[in-house]
């Protein structure tokens, strides 16, 4: 009696010519009554793999929900002078009144809609039970809330690409200081035209046409606060680059943790903040990770020394920004409007579901922000 023996490369042949691209996720139902009836073979089971469209890793820009107003008004009221005591007394019934940085205000985005359609008799005949039609019909409720989130998180990134891009248009301010000429409070202006040292910065007093001091008589009196808003630096890549950047976040971090000037886009003096959030591109952190951090004897010493959040991109900003460092108050998406109508169209015989909402974008100029961009090859 003749024996057989299956092996491996005979079993690997034979299920290869088995299970063939054309058995699998085809995209035509193909009819079969492989039955002694000859009846329609049924469909088993219908499945649909759903996912979380939910997740807003930037969720810490959610702010409070506005029920009235659509405006957001932000103000800033400067530091007091210090002056030397006058026991004579002979100014005390003088007025002092503060100065405050110019207002901005921010806009509503509009109102925005996401709509789907809920047809009768209609899953009804492409289901087997009740549990497939309800899992159906769910999934299209959930889509307009996962369509609304997605919405959400895309326009945050946005937000972070025009908080780049006003902080970079002041960093590359084409308005040349020159004396003899009247800058009114908020004026940005830069140091010189040309030049290796160009420095930028904001008029945070009114200067007259009157003046004749020069820059740097004009930055030690505080007149003008030079702008420190972005880096150029090499995106980590290696060990080197790695460390490189990490440095350079320690010092940033060091800077808003202490009192300092030119860190905002308003130029105002801040206070030590503590809620600092470093956001990067993705395919930054895995190089820290694994060609910084996993070389180092001390790893705290290598750490970044603040809370990180990774995103896919920073909307549609220059691609060689891959970096923020900013407060985590300095940025937040308002819901103003929240509302969702259905409408029975009953001669046509379906039901139209839709989501509305309407948003508020606010961006502070009185908080730190720092960018980081890609160092030019």
């Amino acid at each position: 009696m003749a024996k057989t023996l299956l092996t491996y490369e005979q079993l690997k042949a034979y299920v290869t010519n088995v299970v063939t691209a054309s058995k699998m996720s085809n995209g035509s139902f193909i009819e079969t009554r492989d039955n002694t009836v000859g009846l329609l073979d049924k469909i088993g089971k219908i499945v649909m793999l759903d996912t979380d469209y939910l997740t807003d890793k930037l969720y810490i820009f959610d702010g409070e929900y506005l029920s009235f107003g659509k405006t957001i008004e932000e103000w800033q009221e400067d530091l007091l002078p210090i002056e030397d005591y006058d026991p004579t007394g002979a100014n005390a019934l003088a007025p002092s009144d503060p100065s405050y940085r110019p207002p901005f205000y921010s806009y509503t985005l509009g109102k925005k809609k996401c709509k789907t359609t809920i047809r009768y008799n209609d899953i009804e005949r492409a289901v087997h039970f009740e549990e497939q039609f309800v899992n159906i019909i769910s999934i299209k409720y959930k889509r307009l809330e996962d369509s609304m989130a997605q919405y959400r998180y895309a326009v945050k990134r946005q937000m972070l690409a025009k908080f780049i891009e006003l902080a970079h248009g002041e960093m590359t301010n084409t308005n040349t200081f020159a004396t003899s000429t009247a800058y009114d409070n908020g004026a940005v202006v830069r140091s010189a035209s040309s030049g290796q040292n160009i420095k930028y910065g904001i008029v945070v007093k009114a200067i007259a046409s009157s003046n004749s001091k020069n820059w740097a008589t004009l930055v030690s009196e505080g007149s003008i606060v030079e702008l420190h808003l972005e880096s150029e630096i090499a995106k980590p890549v290696d060990a080197t680059s790695g460390e490189n950047f990490i440095v350079q976040v320690k010092k940033d971090v060091e800077v808003a943790r202490d009192s300092n000037e030119g860190n905002s886009l308003n130029g105002n003096s801040l206070g030590a903040t503590e809620g600092l959030v470093l956001i990067l591109k993705q395919g930054v952190m895995p190089e820290i990770e694994v060609k910084t951090e996993a070389g180092a004897f001390h790893l705290e010493k290598v750490a970044l020394p603040t809370e990180v959040i990774v995103v896919k991109d920073f909307g549609n900003a220059d691609a060689d920004y891959f970096a923020i460092l900013m407060d985590r108050r300095g940025m937040r998406l308002h819901n103003t409007y929240n509302a969702t109508r259905e409408d029975n169209n009953g001669d046509g015989d379906f039901l139209n579901v839709t989501r509305h909402t309407e948003d508020t974008a606010y961006l502070s100029r009185n908080v730190f922000f720092h960018a980081y961009k890609n160092v030019s090859a």
